[in-house]
């Protein structure tokens, strides 16, 4: 087992938090080879936003810790290894990727960040050819996401930081004993993004990979599934959507946009395995509602399933299902697949497969609270959080747990990107272009949940 303890106190050489070009989510791949062959040279800016603003991640977080970091990381190409490994990737079907665009990716060089510290938080943007700028994504996410606690750790002793990592071990196995009692679930680990630590991923996916046997499925995070030899699992994102509405100048166009993705998304991707739908960028009802009756048609029969990434996943499940039932398509006998996606731990995996079984196959895709439950694993938890002799208005237990830090697309050449979702606390974009898109697509089915992770 990795001497955690051990790696948290070692201060004699550096440890840099993305290692790899290739640890990033593998929908990145998937998703850049689709902007690279459709969308080339447009510009693109992305943003960190931290969605709880009472969270002070530049108090907690050294600006020049987090800037040591990026800069390691856009310093990072891809090997002629990994390069192999993508070359060779025939999990969804042959040759993937052609050869044209790994040329592109052995060339790749990740564009110049902004960072400067603003009050409590950072502002961290990129910007660039959207090809080059969406691989910013992953890192501009998980490395002040784990410098947190790193920075919280050097604060512990080495007994304290033996009970964390043994408190959040017990609570890990755990997870896995319960599902081990529904032996047909299907996991898959998307928890690269807000993950606690690399070497915690690691040890989470080879525990998962032992304990689960074929439950465990794979992982979202392309170095891991190389690494671990698993399948490397993704298909794309709301970063597509949110970018083709901001490239459109009018309202019907700014409807199409998202089937503008699929449509596009089909040319390059013919077989089944990646063609599964997220429907939710601008709210699920109206995506199913407006879909245009070809395409309606084609999705239904000859698309993989649906990802559920936002709003009730139960409720948006049976809407699937209904609308399946709608376009005279048997789920069962069709093998067509729901992915819950959002914010999942066990309870809520247990209650999406006391809903759907035997109404549909579903896989489960567990990130956060997979990879970074460290949540109540503090010896002293409830104690008052002291950072470099900054007494904090937050315990310890509420730096040791997930964080709602994400990083959108801010603009596509120069317009506002939008992402409604079916939860309206997830809404991201400047306000006046939140109202204008909820004026274009309307509200239904949309709701307000908390924004845990």
């Amino acid at each position: 087992m990795t001497d955690f303890v051990r790696h948290v106190l070692r201060s004699d050489d550096e440890d840099y938090i993305v290692r790899s070009r290739l640890d990033s989510d593998f929908y990145k791949f998937t998703m850049a080879y689709f902007i690279w062959k459709f969308y080339r040279g447009t510009h693109v800016k992305f943003r960190l936003i931290n969605r709880n603003k009472s969270f002070p991640l530049a108090r907690i977080v050294n600006v020049g810790d987090l800037r040591r970091q990026l800069e390691f990381t856009k310093a990072r190409m891809l090997t002629r290894t990994d390069l192999i490994w993508l070359r060779g990737q025939n999990y969804y079907h042959q040759n993937l990727f052609p050869d044209d665009f790994l040329q592109f990716l052995s060339e790749l060089r990740l564009p110049e960040f902004r960072l400067v510290v603003d009050g409590d938080q950072f502002e961290l943007t990129a910007e660039g050819s959207w090809e080059s700028v969406t691989f910013w994504e992953n890192p501009m996410m998980c490395i002040p996401n784990e410098l947190i606690y790193r920075t919280a750790m050097r604060e512990m002793t080495d007994k304290q930081l033996t009970q964390l990592f043994d408190n959040a071990t017990a609570k890990l196995y755990g997870k896995f004993d319960q599902l081990k009692t529904r032996p047909w679930l299907r996991i898959a680990d998307f928890g690269l993004r807000r993950r606690f630590m690399f070497l915690w991923q690691r040890f989470v996916l080879m525990s998962g990979k032992e304990k689960l046997g074929v439950s465990f499925t794979g992982s979202s995070n392309a170095h891991m599934s190389f690494g671990l030899d698993v399948p490397a699992i993704g298909t794309n994102a709301h970063e597509l959507v949110m970018a083709l509405a901001a490239l459109a100048q009018t309202p019907s166009g700014i409807i199409d946009a998202q089937y503008e993705v699929l449509r596009n998304w089909k040319e390059l991707y013919p077989l089944g395995g990646l063609r599964v739908v997220l429907p939710d960028a601008y709210g699920t009802s109206q995506f199913l509602r407006n879909m245009p009756e070809f395409l309606a048609r084609d999705v239904a029969r000859n698309w993989r399933g649906f990802r559920l990434d936002s709003g009730d996943p139960i409720a948006e499940g049976n809407m699937i299902l209904d609308w399946y039932t709608k376009m005279g398509v048997d789920p069962i006998k069709e093998n067509k697949l729901l992915i819950p996606s959002d914010g999942l731990d066990v309870d809520s995996i247990f209650a999406f497969d006391d809903a759907f079984k035997g109404r549909i196959a579903y896989a489960f895709g567990w990130g956060t609270n997979l990879t970074n439950d460290f949540r109540k694993c503090h010896p002293n938890g409830g104690e008052r959080a002291v950072i470099r002799g900054d007494k904090l208005d937050l315990s310890w237990d509420e730096i040791f747990r997930g964080h709602s830090i994400v990083c959108k697309v801010e603009s596509a050449n120069g317009n506002p990107a939008v992402k409604l979702s079916n939860n309206v606390n997830k809404a991201t974009g400047p306000k006046e272009a939140v109202d204008r898109f909820k004026h274009i697509f309307g509200t239904a089915g949309m709701g307000a949940q908390e924004v845990l992770v």
